[in-house]
């Protein structure tokens, strides 16, 4: 029975995602593995690890090699199956969200409920260390209304999208060494449109302007308008390695196609490796 049992899931072994990343599968026969695994493939629900029968605390282990690769994905499914209790309490210890139904839809929507309360909980952490891509231009040097830091300038966007915690930068010719080097400037504090404030100035609000406040970070001298910068410089947001990384992995939507080829031009304007 055993052997029948390692063949049949070995027949299932498309079913696992081969980037090794995914929700582990338990069903309590092999129909009904078989139309868990079709639902999750619909629903586009990646898949580490699949089994048939009860769970125990051998299926927790294998499960738990995700709180690693993607906690998101810590999670096994229990599809018409037991769940032995020493692997209930297994899974608690160490962090395992398990999902037990009898209807496939009930597992989905606890899955997805789950899921995004992992995602919304990543995406306040890493918050901070997104950068969207933008590229603005004084408007004029009448609206540079504070020369040092805090400075204040009046700015149009001229491509992507700005929010407030921006950090920004100007390209500069160093002319002692003739290599243009990246200065920057501080992080946005505040935006408005207005006199109001806002969270948002995108490339669709061009031509209309608006009010930036930019504040030196604790790592950054004072740049003031003259000397380190003047309204013919282009002001961009200080991407990293690092910042496109999180933006992949936690705000790819929240990027058009468009703002990712910006992304691409930045990193290759401001010689990110």
């Amino acid at each position: 029975l055993m052997d029948e049992i390692m063949s049949d899931l070995a027949r299932l072994d498309d079913a696992i995602d081969k980037s090794g990343r995914g929700v582990w599968v338990q069903a309590s026969t092999l129909g009904s593995l078989e139309a868990l695994l079709e639902f999750l493939r619909v629903s586009k629900i990646p898949v580490s690890g699949i089994n048939i029968g009860p769970v125990h605390k051998k299926d927790v282990t294998r499960a738990s090699a995700m709180l690693e690769r993607a906690k998101e994905y810590a999670v096994m499914l229990c599809f018409d199956v037991k769940v032995d209790k020493d692997a209930e309490e297994m899974a608690k210890e160490l962090g395992i969200k398990v999902f037990k139904a009898d209807i496939i839809y009930h597992l989905f929507d606890a899955f997805t409920a789950h899921n995004a309360q992992i995602v919304e909980q990543k995406r306040k952490e890493q918050a901070e260390l997104a950068v969207f891509p933008c590229i603005m231009k004084i408007i004029s040097k009448d609206h540079v209304f504070n020369k040092r830091s805090p400075l204040l300038l009046g700015v149009d966007i001229l491509d992507g999208h700005v929010r407030p915690g921006t950090p920004i930068c100007v390209i500069r010719m160093n002319h002692e060494t003739k290599v243009r080097e990246v200065v920057t400037l501080g992080k946005i504090s505040t935006i408005k449109v207005n006199d109001k404030p806002v969270n948002i100035v995108r490339k669709a609000n061009a031509g209309a302007g608006f009010t930036i406040r930019i504040e030196n970070t604790v790592a950054d001298h004072d740049k003031t308008y003259g000397r380190h910068f003047d309204e013919n410089d282009l002001l961009y947001s200080r991407i990293t390695r690092r910042s496109i990384d999180v933006l992949k992995e936690t705000f790819r939507a929240d990027l058009t196609k468009e703002e990712w080829r910006l992304v691409a031009k930045l990193k290759s304007t401001l010689g990110v490796e």
